[in-house]
């Protein structure tokens, strides 16, 4: 059976500033404690390493006591600088995928196991009976819901029951409630707030000044309302010390945003659109926004351009696990790209790829082919960027650790969610 996800566990261990490093390393003090840190209201520092099977690989000495599993920790880097690490567990089960320094874990997805701890399975099985899963407050995806819930044999409540359920399923984030003390809900209490563009912005930046070498894939950004003073002097400054230098485009995106609405390209800080009708000329208050340093020449694939995306599950906070989709979708523009300049920045068919937008288009191509059309499979673009000489394995091995990345800068915030909706102690269900 082929492979469909790829699994990755990470320990979180707190990691010092690099000026507390230099002391420590002055005092003989060990770095990195034991001990997973506590939940905290802002990001921790975090250092993450993947492991792989120490019998295929060694490549350090560890405790060789005989119950003891030896492990060789491999360093998953988008660049050089030693900051951070991935570290994950568990043998390679079926397939190794390495490049740039990374090893990542796969394993094919099989039966109810695949989904649940061995233990969960065991209960299960003892039980007998189907799982079953209540959708009264499922709202988004309910038909592939319902289709997967039939496929597993599993049982719907779509109105709910008295009985406790072995799922809760929400459309949005789980909050505490009373009526709910067993079972598992199937989302993070807070994913859908982090999740937010100000949120999410605002975590990796965090992480982006405590490691800049390993956050450097993220583009320059500024919240608005708030950054906006900060923004207009940025820009003026840049192009008072260099006027020469070709001026930088930004990408406008709504906080609470989809689909592409309200999406815009600007030049100036004064073309930013407020809550009123119009620019920043006029009387409003700017819309809350993430504004984004605009990648003018971005890679095409048929002289469009083309984003991707994967499907990321995280099973658990601690220890933080995660799975990513090894099959995704790739949407295309339907006009072919060119740089922004004051005539082609509000055409969306050339600038944004989202499909609500693009499936307006006349250009849009529905298509059966994975590797053709508006819209094609991950893997199919994959395939087209190494008949052109690219490194795939490599492409794959930086979006997992862009993924792991992304995902620790929103742990400590989740945990501090978790904890307020579901406190330790109290009956209640699981993630």
């Amino acid at each position: 059976m082929s492979d469909h996800y790829v699994k990755v566990k990470v320990q979180l261990e707190q990691l010092k500033s690099t000026g507390e490093v230099e002391e420590a390393e002055t005092a003989g003090e060990e770095q990195v404690p034991n001990e997973t840190p506590p939940a905290s209201l802002s990001p921790l520092p975090v250092a993450l390493e993947v492991r792989r099977d120490a019998s295929k690989n060694p490549a350090r000495n560890y405790d060789k006591s005989p119950n003891t599993k030896q492990d060789a920790p491999v360093s998953s880097h988008l660049d050089n600088a030693p900051s951070l690490q991935v570290k994950g567990t568990g043998k390679v089960l079926q397939e190794k995928a390495e490049a740039n320094g990374n090893v990542v874990t796969s394993q094919p997805h099989k039966d109810i196991k695949s989904a649940h701890s061995k233990e969960d399975a065991n209960t299960l099985v003892k039980k007998r009976r189907p799982v079953t899963v209540d959708t009264s407050k499922a709202k988004t995806s309910l038909e592939a819901l319902k289709l997967s819930i039939r496929q597993l044999k599993w049982k719907e409540f779509p109105t709910g029951r008295r009985a406790a359920c072995d799922i809760y399923w929400h459309g949005v984030s789980f909050h505490d409630n009373e009526n709910i003390v067993s079972g598992q809900v199937n989302k993070f209490p807070g994913m859908v707030e982090m999740l937010r563009k100000i949120n999410l912005s605002r975590a990796v930046r965090t992480m982006q000044e405590l490691f800049p070498e390993e956050y450097n894939f993220y583009p320059r950004s500024w919240i608005l309302p708030e950054e906006y003073q900060i923004f207009a002097t940025q820009i003026r400054l840049a192009k008072d010390i260099d006027s020469s230098s070709p001026r930088p485009t930004f990408i406008v995106k709504p906080d609470s945003g989809s689909q592409g609405d309200g999406i815009y390209l600007i030049r100036e800080p004064s073309d930013l659109r407020s809550t009123s009708t119009g620019a920043m000329g006029g009387s409003g208050a700017v819309r809350q926004a993430v504004v984004q340093e605009y990648i003018q020449r971005p890679l095409l694939i048929d002289k469009l351009k083309f984003d991707v995306r994967l499907y990321v599950l995280v099973r658990s906070l601690d220890p933080l696990e995660i799975y990513v989709a090894k099959e995704g979708l790739s949407r295309f523009c339907t006009e072919p790209y060119q740089e922004p300049s004051t005539k082609n920045m509000h055409r969306v068919f050339m600038h944004l790829t989202n499909y609500s937008l693009n499936v307006q288009s006349g250009n849009f191509v529905h298509s059966d082919s994975r590797n053709t059309g508006s819209k094609r499979t991950f893997t199919s673009v994959l395939g087209r960027l190494g008949a052109k000489g690219a490194d795939v394995k490599r492409v794959w091995s930086d979006i997992i650790a862009l993924v792991i990345k992304t995902v620790i800068a929103l742990v400590p915030e989740l945990k501090v969610f978790y904890q307020a909706d579901i406190p330790p102690g109290k009956p209640g269900p699981t993630c």
